[in-house]
C-alpha cells in the first residue's frame, strides 16, 4: 500500500470525528492509531482551515465538525461504509488487512467502518484463530462448510495447491512441490490442513499420489465466492474453470 498522504490522514480524521462528535484529542489518536503529535498538528491545521472546531469542557479540548461540513462528510462516510459492504458481499470471508489493500485506505479507518457494520448487524465476523477474524454479509448463504473451505482457501499457498491439482489430478508430493518452489515442511504443513478440511485426499500406501476429494464441488466453491480474485497470477486459468465441471 502507498505511503499515506497528510491530505488522506486529514481525511481519516474528519471522518471519525464527525461520527464521533465531542472526543478529545489522546482518545482520538488512541482509536486512529495516530501519534498524539502528529494528530495534534493536524488538529490544529483543520482548525484553522474552519473544517473542525473545537470546544472546551472541564479543561479538556473536545472537537467536533463544523455544521457547514457535515452533509459532504456523511456521503463520504455512506460511500466508503457501501463500498466495504460490497466488497465484502462479493468476496466472502475478507479479513480486515486485505480490505484495506483493496481499498487502499488505512486499517484503523476500515476496521471503524467495519465495527460500524457490525453494531448495525449488516455483517458478521468469524474468528479464525487467535487474531484473524474473517466477515461476511449477515444475509449471506454462505453455510458453515464452505465457510470452513473458504477460511483456508482465501489463504495463499492453500489455493495454489488446490490449483495445481485441478490441473495437474493425482500429483506427487515433489511434483506439487517443485511446481510451488517452497520447503517441504512448509507444503506439509498447508496439504495436512487440506486433508483434514477434507479438501484433497491423502495419499495411499500404494500410490503415494494427492487428489481433490471432489473436484466439481471445489471448483463451484472457487468459481461462486471468487476466490482467484484477491490472488494474483490466476486470471487465465480462471477462464477455463468451467472446463473442470465437466
Amino acid at each position: 500500500m502507498n505511503e499515506i498522504s497528510d491530505q488522506e490522514i486529514k481525511k481519516e480524521i474528519f471522518i471519525f470525528i464527525e461520527s464521533n462528535p465531542g472526543l478529545y484529542q489522546s482518545k482520538i489518536a488512541k482509536l486512529l492509531n495516530i501519534p498524539i503529535s502528529s494528530l495534534e498538528k493536524h488538529l490544529q491545521n483543520m482548525q484553522k482551515e474552519k473544517i473542525i472546531t473545537c470546544i472546551m469542557d472541564n479543561g479538556l479540548e473536545r472537537f467536533y465538525v463544523e455544521k457547514r461540513k457535515l452533509g459532504i462528510t456523511k456521503k463520504r462516510t455512506s460511500e466508503i461504509r457501501d463500498r466495504v459492504y460490497y466488497l465484502i458481499s462479493e468476496n466472502p470471508g475478507l479479513h480486515l488487512s486485505k480490505l484495506a489493500e483493496l481499498m487502499d485506505i488505512r486499517i484503523s479507518l476500515v476496521e471503524y467502518h467495519l465495527k460500524y457494520l457490525e453494531k448495525k448487524n449488516k455483517i458478521v465476523a468469524v474468528k479464525e484463530g487467535s487474531y484473524y477474524k474473517r466477515y461476511y454479509t449477515k444475509d449471506s448463504e454462505v453455510g458453515l462448510e464452505d465457510k470452513k473451505t473458504i477460511q483456508l482457501l482465501r489463504k495463499e499457498l492453500p489455493l495454489k495447491i488446490v490449483i495445481f491439482l485441478l490441473d495437474n489430478p493425482s500429483s506427487m508430493y515433489k511434483e506439487i512441490q517443485n511446481h510451488l518452489g517452497i520447503s517441504a515442511p512448509l507444503l506439509t504443513y498447508h496439504l495436512n490442513k487440506l486433508v483434514d478440511h477434507g479438501i484433497i485426499n491423502p495419499p495411499s500406501y500404494f500410490s503415494k499420489e494427492y487428489s481433490l476429494v471432489n473436484k466439481k464441488e471445489i471448483t463451484n466453491i472457487l468459481k461462486k465466492y471468487r476466490m482467484n480474485a484477491l490472488i494474483n497470477g490466476f486470471k487465465d486459468i480462471w477462464a477455463g474453470l468451467d472446463y473442470y465441471n465437466r
